[in-house]
């Protein structure tokens, strides 16, 4: 009983904040918010941390990224440009300077280097471009991105020449699917950030809710995240954990060196299920292997 009062009072402190400290949060978000900030503490979540998050200004919501992020296909992204000269030039020099990474990696793996180091180039051009948004705040954005008020700030953000294929019906169904997807990577990226002591308003990354120099969302980090430099954490924004995190990703998806092409394409599609992406891996580690060992 004690703890239900309390936990009562925290809801109503918490009220407060959002409307005194953060009004990007109006009172027809307190339910909304407030209904979050309960999911996450019965998840297990401290109260106090919790408390702290949503009471700081950084919290912001993201509904114009949101609309961008629905507007994007993936058969318009340039990945031509991951296999022009310059940008192969860069790769082979983040393989030569990571060198000694790379061939630890390989033997605890049993994962050849210029496939790992092709999917940092084609994720972030070997973290020379890890994104720019609040992870936390383009998660919960999505996560409540179904609730009246942020659904039509976000469809309110998409032009009017991209409504007639981004219908409400289709741009509704597409953040059901975010929104379910979102909860579960905010709840991980929290937890993270508390056990690494980590500020999540501090990281960084793509429009997605992805981080690090290999693009994982926070909920692979516990998955397949690696401490390649042995310093006790796994920071996905330091090379060689983020070698050794993709390397581990790899070795859990059975990735073996004598696979047929196919069958290493199927294995890179489940790190993004894009033929366009997959192919171009493959093709850069092939031209990375000429320069390796």
């Amino acid at each position: 009983m004690k703890r239900l009062i309390r936990f009562f009072a925290f809801m109503c402190m918490l009220a407060i904040h959002l409307l005194l400290v953060n009004p990007i949060f109006g009172k027809d978000m307190h339910p909304a918010v407030n209904k979050l900030v309960d999911r996450l503490h019965m998840d297990g979540l401290d109260e106090q941390y919790l408390q702290d998050l949503f009471s700081r200004p950084d919290l912001k919501l993201m509904p114009q990224a949101i609309a961008k992020s629905l507007m994007r296909k993936e058969a318009n992204l340039n990945y031509a440009q991951f296999l022009e000269k310059y940008s192969v030039d860069r790769t082979i020099s983040y393989l030569k300077t990571h060198r000694k990474s790379l061939e630890k990696m390989e033997g605890h793996f049993g994962v050849s280097a210029p496939v790992v180091v092709a999917i940092l180039s084609v994720e972030t051009s070997c973290g020379r471009y890890m994104g720019k948004f609040e992870t936390v705040n383009i998660l919960v954005t999505q996560t409540l991105s179904l609730e009246p008020v942020i659904y039509r700030q976000i469809y309110d953000y998409i032009p009017v020449k991209e409504k007639s294929n981004l219908t409400p019906q289709r741009v509704r169904k597409r953040l059901e699917r975010k929104s379910a997807r979102a909860y579960a990577e905010l709840k991980a990226l929290l937890i993270y950030s508390k056990d690494h002591g980590v500020d999540p308003f501090l990281v960084k990354g793509s429009i997605e809710g992805a981080i690090g120099l290999p693009q994982f969302l926070p909920s692979n980090i516990k998955r397949y995240g690696f401490d390649g430099n042995g310093d006790g954490k796994i920071d996905l924004f330091q090379h060689e954990d983020a070698i050794t995190s993709v390397a581990s990703y790899l070795q859990a998806h059975k990735w073996r060196e004598d696979y047929t092409y196919r069958q290493k394409k199927k294995i890179i599609r489940n790190y993004n299920q894009s033929d366009y992406y997959a192919n171009t891996v493959l093709k850069l580690a092939e031209l990375l292997a000429n320069h390796w060992p």
